[in-house]
């Protein structure tokens, strides 16, 4: 074996090398005296070996700058210079570029790689950094592909944040050496990368094997003097590019390394309600789009029952702020090119509430209650079909959300009698095949929710194939295997989960994250064509967008790579919309999520939130807290809100999602600040005597304060919302914080006269009694 000696060397990783009897003649004392200097002849072999890739050699460079070691020729070259060895050491070794060389001393060390959002399927480091401070070509492949110039925009724009110059673009597929003048970054379609249909193998003893297929395939590799990025698709292509801008350090350097990557689930969306009182602005969409797909992404879903302005029925959402077909048409261009599938959404069975409640419209309702249309009136078909032929048109997606869920009245009225005929499942069916032909038309393939679908699991068969459902439910114990009856069928399907930030201030983070596990690892068994991330407004939408960035991240790495450390997470997540490597934001969204027990508990929302518009008066969810929890909630808020505002301090990336996660923390601190006192209060609605007259006024100025304090909350909440959001239905939410703030003011004026209402009944937390609630807090 031949032996190339140099002089300061880079040891290097040399299985063959990896044996004690290379070393036997060298003793650690004539290390540590440094007795082994000099150069032997070139391709002469050294009186003992002491090989760079040997244990021995590892073990001592790091210490000795001017040990002098041998590399065995033999060793397998890394590509382009690019030392692949998990070793720390000062000096540069064999292989380094002339762009390395230059930097005079700079000796450089296997870099450890960043947390990435979502995590690659394969990494492997490198030693040393590609420079993007010097001059560079970037090469596209010039075939005209959609999305490319997308593509080649975002890569200019982020090397212009680093604060670097925008690289010169070049047609030349030529790639340079180490004798190049100018470094390069290349994008290229490879379609041998295209994984997107499963494969089959066959061994030489003939067993067959099934590989499963990955969406989205791209290859990343980073040398000293060259970038590459090699995918099968141009979505593939903009995911790598949206990797290599994660990998930029702060001093404008990408360090060196190999990625293989693809995700599992070929459909990664995200569903945002714009129907419960909230429709964002259009740049506030186009935002949300961007964050698509940094977050790799591909299917971004807007819930809509009734905030479209129909120009053939003007009449509905009239009052809701209601998006149009000139912004959607803009939103489905905007999210075409950055990879994102803008999927059309419209309700079309239940929770048709705000349409039937309208004089034109009150016909087709199932029953009074105004929730279902009816599938047997017969007006209700040719109206969806005016909705579709206006509202589908405007997406160039080819799949079509019906939603169909939660029919609770269907069959009880209008079509009680076809509903006999055919059994209530047989009648949902029914009617779904009837809109599924409508959709078809403009050819669309369409989605409903599963539900009800489990609620009659014996007419599964029944179902028409081309039909895919979305299997959902959003807490956390939960069966997600249910899904295999859909996968026995051969009946398409998606798993979905849920952000649990609706019927709260902050979301409970805990679950929705195991909720989110559940359903990847169940659709990843059982074959979904992927997993949709759903965030609800329920009762007004106060909840703030920005709160639920945590889950949207979760979501997005259950579905491309699967589940990660939540260490490795917590950094990744920080770092990529916080600029915070260390994770301290992301240990806020968990701690803040973790704060929603009171002493009781409700079903599908926090506590907290419904003592924030709680009256005093009635006092039904203030009178089942416990006191020490309140204690122990209040002193956990305080530190918390201590370390939000230090996070703001130090100028952190994301500061609008910082000040919506501060107004929640304040607002939950707030609510259980309301709660002790009405506990005080309660307690001297019922023995008024054992209250003195000190004891009163203190309480009344308690009572007074937080009535002003939740009116400044209110007006910072219409703040923050209005950066995101249209007015929409706002003044639902501040009317009922505004209720809250009167009924504490009235109390305060009962403590000064001595005057006590009537002590209320006590009621035990439940499902009916959280509903009448909410009626009269919303009436």
């Amino acid at each position: 074996m031949a032996y190339q000696p140099f002089g300061r060397a880079t040891p290097k990783w040399h299985i063959a090398c990896y044996r004690s009897s290379l070393c036997r003649d060298v003793s650690l004392s004539d290390l540590s005296q440094k007795r082994i200097v000099g150069l032997a002849p070139e391709r002469a072999t050294p009186p003992f070996a002491h090989c760079a890739r040997s244990l021995l050699g590892r073990l001592c460079v790091g210490r000795l700058a001017h040990f002098s070691l041998w590399t065995c020729q033999g060793a397998p070259s890394s590509a382009e210079g690019m030392a692949i060895a998990p070793v720390r050491s000062r000096c540069p070794g064999p292989g380094y570029s002339r762009a390395m060389r230059a930097q005079k001393g700079n000796f450089e060390h296997r870099h450890a790689l960043p947390n990435l959002l979502p995590r690659p399927r394969r990494i492997r480091p490198g030693m040393g950094h590609f420079d993007l401070t010097a001059p560079m070509d970037l090469y596209l492949d010039p075939e005209d592909r959609p999305g490319n110039q997308a593509t080649l925009l975002r890569l200019q724009t982020g090397i212009e944040a680093a604060g670097r110059s925008r690289p010169r673009t070049t047609s030349s597929p030529a790639r340079l050496g180490p004798g190049g003048k100018r470094a390069r970054i290349e994008l290229v379609i490879d379609l041998e990368l295209d994984e997107s249909e499963p494969t089959v193998s066959v061994s030489a003893s003939g067993r067959r094997r099934k590989r499963r297929a990955r969406h989205d395939a791209y290859q990343l590799s980073v040398t000293f003097e060259r970038v590459e990025i090699r995918a099968g698709n141009p979505a593939g292509l903009r995911y790598g590019v949206e990797t290599l801008l994660q990998l930029i350090e702060s001093r404008g350097r990408i360090p060196c390394c190999r990625i293989q990557d693809s995700a599992d689930l070929e459909l990664r969306g995200l569903m945002l309600d714009i129907s419960r009182g909230k429709v964002p602005t259009r740049e506030s969409l186009e935002e949300l789009i961007d964050t698509c797909v940094a977050l790799k992404l591909n299917v971004l879903m807007l819930y809509t029952e009734h905030t479209f302005r129909f120009k053939k029925h003007p009449a509905i959402g009239r009052n809701a702020s209601p998006l149009n077909a000139r912004t959607l048409t803009a939103l489905d261009a905007y999210a075409a090119e950055r990879f994102v599938d803008l999927v059309p959404c419209l309700q079309s069975l239940g929770h048709m509430e705000h349409i039937l409640k309208l004089p034109a419209y009150q016909a087709m309702a199932e029953t009074e209650s105004g929730w279902t249309i009816a599938p047997s009136h017969p007006r209700s078909l040719p109206f969806l079909k005016d909705l579709y032929d206006e509202y589908l048109p405007l997406f160039r997606s080819n799949w079509f959300n019906a939603n169909c869920d939660e029919p609770w009245d269907l069959g009880r009225g209008l079509s009680a009698k076809r509903s006999l005929a055919l059994g209530a499942g047989g009648l949902y069916l029914e009617h779904v095949h009837k809109i599924q032909r409508l959709a078809r038309r403009h050819g669309k393939r369409m989605m409903i929710w599963g539900d009800v679908v489990h609620a009659h699991p014996h007419r599964v068969k029944e179902i028409d194939p081309n039909l895919v459902l979305l299997d959902w439910w959003y807490e956390s114990n939960f069966d997600f295997d249910r899904v295999k009856i859909f996968a026995r069928h051969n009946i398409d399907f998606l798993v979905c989960s849920g952000t649990s930030s609706w019927n709260s201030l902050f979301p409970r983070i805990a679950n929705s994250l195991e909720n989110i596990s559940g359903w990847a690892d169940a659709g990843r068994k059982h074959g979904a064509l992927g997993l949709l991330n759903t965030d609800w407004g329920d009762h007004g939408h106060y909840n703030l967008q920005g709160n639920s960035l945590m889950a949207y991240a979760w979501g997005a790495q259950e579905a491309w790579s699967g589940p990660t450390p939540p260490k490795d997470f917590d950094r990744a997540f920080s770092r990529l919309f916080f600029d915070d490597p260390k994770g301290e934001v992301a240990r806020i969204y968990r701690s803040l999520g973790s704060i929603h027990n009171p002493g009781f508990k409700v079903f599908n929302g926090s506590p907290l939130q419904y003592l924030f518009f709680d009256s005093v008066e009635s006092a039904y969810f203030i009178s089942a807290c416990r006191p020490s929890q309140l204690t122990a909630l209040e002193r956990r808020l305080d530190r918390l809100g201590a370390r939000i505002q230090a996070a703001r301090q130090r100028g952190v990336r994301g500061r609008h999602h910082l000040d919506e996660i501060l107004y929640a923390s304040d607002a939950s601190a707030f609510a259980v600040r309301k709660a002790a006192a009405g506990l005080e209060y309660l307690t001297w609605r019922k023995e008024p005597s054992a209250q003195g007259a000190r004891g009163r006024k203190f309480l009344a100025r308690t009572l007074q304060g937080l009535a002003e304090e939740q009116m400044a909350l209110g007006r910072r909440l219409r703040k923050l919302w209005l950066l995101r959001a249209q007015e929409s239905n706002l003044d639902q939410t501040l009317k009922r914080l505004r209720r809250s703030a009167r009924h504490m003011r009235a109390a305060a004026k009962r403590l000064e006269t001595n005057r006590p209402s009537l002590e209320p009944e006590r009621k035990k937390i439940s499902i009916q009694g959280v509903l009448q609630s909410l009626r009269e807090s919303l009436s």
